[in-house]
């Protein structure tokens, strides 16, 4: 089994290799595709929208540059562009006043709105097309010029003259306004010249800056072109304003060499003068070559997903992927946003820039070693990204065979959290409802009644949210409040019928009925229900069992009795005969002797136990020392002890044991105990006798073998006139070991009597 699943373990890290190893080779094999897809898309740029709008741009900012030396002073965008008008108003308008401002303050914050957005221009044009892009602006009434080159860029203004000798220039863009702000010349030079012209006249008759200065002005807080204001006067006034995109009376031409236009249309190129964010990575992304890394993670996801079916394919089964739903999603998020860096990849790649780094820091590596190490450089990242990917798609591996509601229950943190918050609280619930239904009527219900007015307190919070809505809502609410209130009232009644029942039961005489129905509020009186029933059904067994003990009683009471006295009168009857000889006469007396000493001697036991329980005894305590005492006793019955063959094994403490006990009824209890267990012994056999002291006083253990089945309950050989043998043959009144215990338990001690088998034991504490 443990081969099997290596070769499972194998095989799996084997075709998830191969597969991530597939993924690096399809991305690496699209690298030189896209380069030749870029080279040619960056040579498209000088003609594409991105350059015309900064074309369109760098004309508003030149605009002013070339009014400023026309005439001979400082001239402000706003003043060019922007047009502010104000109107007195009513006030009586149904319009929204701006009261934190005056007219000037408007005023100022729409100059400086234009102004600023300008200035942002002029720093992308300087840090951008007037690097690249040679360009000329004239004024056209007093023909001022303003270029950026040394070139004889203005040759381009004579429309006859367009093309002269060693013209530097193979693109250019010319545009003439007039004094109304028309655009009534355009002419280009291109490759493709429809293409850039078309383009051009869509740039240039989009409202560029009009959309600029709306975006920030609202970054101001203001979306609207009316505002209603105060003088300083405290008059109402209405201030609007309006752009004029155009410039006037003047004449722009952008132009390039074939030297800059080469270093423009080159991969990373046209980033030297663009401002828009617009680079070789764009280009890529533009390629494709974002979209092409997003396919192949989905292949390769879908290829992993499939895979798993396979029975020798077991990667999913293993502890490391099982991950939680949500991190596993967020790591795919992840790496599907590194879209970037295989891009990055890609471009620094084809562009040389990884090699050119290489040979910076390490000058002495031949070129074919940095291109290889390029290419390691390439297949490490990419297999990170890609082994990364597959690693997150097995773990939805088991989807399959867990099915998706135990999977999602299994694998997701959200949904966890949803059933943890569940079951609290519907165990919060049950908890509640429980404390209702069962509240102990013993015990003070303000707990009960302070969470019970909690929880009204928060469903009224809630409904009051509602504000008006909260008056409709209250219908309802009362409506589940009566059902609820109605329900708990009926459980209440439901639950006091039981414990109506149950007493019912109890005093019909019936002791022995289970209560197994919950009794709700009233639970506590299950417990004292079942007590009382304990209660009877002991006192009636007990009563039972004392009628028993007393028929018992009177009949060996009248037999113990009636046999002695019985002997005694027949023997009487004999002595009065006329024919007794004196032998005869003897041997009568003799009987008559024996019999009258054992009714004395049954008459005593009597009147001994029916004292020791009225308590009708009068102790005298001494300190004795028990252990002495019990060999005293042993030592006077030795002679009956070897008669009736018993061997004693005795294991007591060495020093004294000295207890407050009466001494003659203490030898009395030990003196009956001896006594049973020569008459019931079995002999031949052992009898031991242990003392042993405690923290409290001392423990007795008396243990012997009985001669004959013992088939009577340990605890009624302490009553009166119960025998070892119940046919009641051998001698003794039958109060031995009920005297014995009424004399132990008088001075505060405790006799217990057990059997085990045929062992018989007897165990005193004092």
């Amino acid at each position: 089994m443990d081969t099997k699943s290596k070769n499972s373990k194998r095989f799996s890290c084997l075709v998830a290799g191969t597969m991530v190893l597939l993924a690096v080779t399809a991305y690496l094999a699209s690298f030189p595709v896209y380069r030749g897809q870029i080279e040619n898309y960056a040579s498209q740029g000088i003609r594409n929208s991105r350059l015309l709008e900064q074309i369109y741009k760098s004309s508003r900012v030149l605009y002013k540059d070339i009014m400023d030396r026309t005439k001979q002073k400082s001239n402000s965008f706003c003043d060019l562009y922007m047009t502010v008008e104000e109107v007195s108003a009513s006030g009586n308008e149904n319009v929204y006043f701006e009261q934190s401002f005056r007219s000037e303050e408007l005023r100022e914050i729409l100059e400086e709105s234009v102004n600023s957005m300008m200035e942002e221009w002029r720093s992308e044009m300087l840090e951008g097309l007037a690097k690249g892009m040679d360009y000329l602006v004239v004024e056209n009434t007093s023909g001022q010029m303003l270029k950026n080159t040394g070139r004889e860029i203005e040759r381009l203004l004579d429309p006859d003259g367009e093309k002269w000798e060693d013209d530097p220039y193979v693109y250019y863009v010319k545009m003439s306004f007039d004094g109304a702000g028309n655009l009534y010349d355009l002419s280009v030079r291109d490759e493709d010249p429809d293409r850039l012209l078309k383009n051009t006249q869509s740039v240039m008759a989009g409202e560029w800056l009009s959309k600029g200065l709306d975006k920030e002005i609202a970054s101001y807080g203001y979306y609207r072109k009316e505002f209603y204001v105060y003088d300083k006067k405290e008059m109402p006034k209405k201030v609007t304003y309006s752009i004029d995109e155009s410039p006037r009376d003047v004449t722009f031409i952008y132009a390039l060499t074939t030297q800059q236009n080469e270093s423009i249309s080159r991969p990373g190129g046209a980033n030297f003068f663009m401002s828009d964010g617009w680079s070789e990575r764009r280009a890529y992304y533009e390629a494709g070559a974002g979209d092409i890394y997003v396919l192949i993670l989905l292949a390769l996801g879908i290829a992993g997903l499939l895979i798993t079916r396979s029975k020798r394919y077991c990667l999913h089964h293993l502890q490391a992927f099982h991950m939680h739903l949500e991190i596993s999603l967020t790591a795919m998020g992840i790496l599907m946003s590194f879209s970037v860096i295989a891009v990055m990849m890609m471009q620094y790649t084809n562009n040389g820039g990884f090699a050119e780094l290489l040979m910076r820091y390490a000058d002495s590596l031949p070129s074919f070693a940095c291109r290889i190490l390029v290419g390691a450089l390439n297949v490490a990242v990419l297999t990170l990204l890609f082994g990364g990917w597959f690693y997150c798609v097995t773990t939805f591996g088991e989807l399959f065979d867990l099915g998706l509601l135990r999977f999602v229950r299994e694998r997701s943190l959200i949904m966890q959290g949803i059933l943890w918050f569940y079951h609290g609280l519907r165990n919060k619930k049950e908890e509640f409802r429980e404390e209702m239904l069962h509240a102990d009527l013993r015990e003070g219900m303000n707990k009960v009644v302070i969470k019970l007015l909690a929880v009204n307190y928060v469903v009224l919070a809630l409904i009051s949210f509602s504000f008006v809505f909260g008056w409709f809502l209250l219908i309802p609410y009362t409506l589940v409040l009566y059902l609820a209130v109605r329900r708990y009232i009926r459980n209440i009644r439901q639950q006091y019928e039981r414990l109506l029942q149950a007493t019912d039961s109890i005093a019909e005489g019936n002791l022995n009925a289970a209560f197994t129905d919950d009794w709700g509020i009233f639970e506590s009186y299950k417990e004292k229900l079942g007590r009382i029933q304990e209660g009877f059904r002991k006192a009636v067994n007990e009563e039972v069992r004392s009628q028993r003990m007393k028929t018992e009683l009177i009949t060996n009471v009248s037999h113990d009795l009636k046999t002695p006295l019985t002997a005694i009168t027949t023997y009487i009857e004999l002595l009065e005969g006329e024919s007794v000889t004196p032998r005869e006469r003897e041997e009568y007396l003799c009987v008559l002797k024996k019999k009258s000493e054992r009714l004395k001697f049954l008459i005593e036991d009597l009147f001994e136990v029916s004292k020791a329980n009225t308590g009708n005894i009068k102790l005298n305590l001494v300190e004795m020392d028990i252990c002495s005492l019990l060999r005293q006793v042993y030592l006077e019955y030795e002679d009956r002890v070897e008669e009736a063959e018993l061997i004693f094994r005795f294991r007591m403490p060495e020093e004294k044991v000295i207890l407050r006990l009466d001494s003659q009824k203490t030898y009395r209890v030990f003196e009956n105990l001896y006594t049973n267990i020569i008459k019931y012994a079995m002999p031949h056999t052992r009898v031991y006798v242990n003392a042993e002291k405690t923290e409290k006083g001392i423990r007795i253990e008396m243990k012997n073998m009985a001669a004959t089945e013992l088939n009577i309950p340990p605890e009624e050989l302490t009553e009166r006139f119960v025998r070892g043998d119940s046919s009641r043959n051998t001698e003794g009144s039958g109060l031995g070991l009920a005297i014995a215990r009424s004399f132990v338990e008088l001075q505060g001690g405790t006799l217990k009597i057990e059997i085990d088998g045929d062992l018989f034991k007897v165990i005193i504490n004092w």
